[in-house]
């Protein structure tokens, strides 16, 4: 595939690839979330709704698809509960996920005292999908023990209003991250590649604004278009698209880890854009297609795999290598 790349393209991609190998030596995660099982591994670490499949923001490329898919506990008690399942299943940690309202908040307040219980009662690594969060919300998760806040990070107000629905997006998600920052949280920025139906548009800003926060990681995943939703009749952006900006990104970026993460396209389109990414140098890599996990072994990577969420490095979950 990579012989009938342009040559400014694979020039692009070997420079990234160079960096990456001596900015973070040669190795890969790879890591696998939730219920999935690559290569007779599974995932120990599942995503939980605390507001099931309710989401007042319905946004244009979910309208609350992916929450059907997870198990719920709306109340903190069943909040508890799952996660004492988990520790019986064995499992590292949890994702704490759910829907906004219409501001793009989800109910922290009422269920930081089961969080910071979870934290008190067991071992698990707990991180959150934090949504918009001022600097009181983002102190209350810090200190029930939260690990981890994952940000959906939009460099352009259209978009954000369009696809989020939400309004000042662009301002909103700085300031969330601002106050995550102040209240001494790790943040794992996600860049969702193509989210404005499937066009690049304002990417290129959200990298921009990694910039002004001291980080470790950032991940990219890719827009999916997803049945029952206006989007699900998209083009995604090509592969090839995507692994030119995590190219670019490990360029502006040297010393964060790049991540690619679990939502991106199946099938052919996964299998091309894992090959490119291995390619581009980048640091992880969720669900990896057969192809990827090829192209590392031909590059001779050390393959490491961690049944956890990408945004999790050895620091939280030791890894296994092959």
């Amino acid at each position: 595939m990579q012989s009938s790349l342009k040559s400014e393209h694979q020039q692009l991609l070997d420079e990234a690839w160079n960096l990456s190998r001596a900015r973070h030596g040669c190795s890969l995660s790879v890591h696998i979330p939730g219920m999935f099982v690559v290569n007779g591994r599974r995932g120990r670490y599942r995503a939980i709704s605390i507001t099931g499949d309710k989401c007042d923001l319905a946004c244009e490329h979910c309208k609350g698809t992916l929450l059907r898919t997870m198990p719920n506990a709306p109340t903190p008690d069943s909040l508890v509960e799952r996660g004492k399942e988990a520790v019986e299943r064995g499992d590292y940690g949890i994702l704490i996920t759910g829907g906004c309202d219409s501001t793009g908040r989800l109910p922290w307040k009422e269920f930081i005292p089961a969080i910071k219980r979870l934290k008190t009662e067991t071992d698990l690594i707990v991180t959150v999908h934090a949504g918009q969060v001022d600097l009181d919300a983002a102190l209350a998760l810090k200190g029930a023990g939260v690990d981890q806040a994952l940000v959906d990070v939009i460099g352009d107000d259209s978009t954000a209003s369009q696809v989020y629905h939400l309004d000042n997006g662009v301002s909103a998600i700085a300031k969330t991250m601002d106050s995550l920052a102040l209240a001494g949280l790790e943040i794992i920025p996600h860049i969702l590649f193509g989210l404005h139906y499937g066009q690049m548009k304002g990417e290129i800003r959200a990298l921009q604004m990694l910039k002004n926060y001291d980080l470790k990681k950032y991940v990219l995943v890719v827009i999916m278009p997803a049945s029952g939703t206006p989007m699900a009749g998209i083009e995604p952006p090509a592969p090839l698209e995507a692994a030119l900006f995590l190219a670019r990104a490990r360029m502006e970026l040297p010393s964060l880890e790049a991540s690619l993460g679990c939502a991106r396209p199946r099938g052919k389109y996964r299998r091309e854009l894992d090959v490119l990414a291995v390619a581009a140098g980048v640091n992880s890599l969720a669900l990896p297609s057969e192809q990827g996990l090829k192209e590392a072994e031909e590059r001779k990577l050390r393959i490491i795999y961690s049944e956890t969420c990408c945004s999790l490095g050895g620091s939280f979950a030791g890894g296994d290598p092959t």
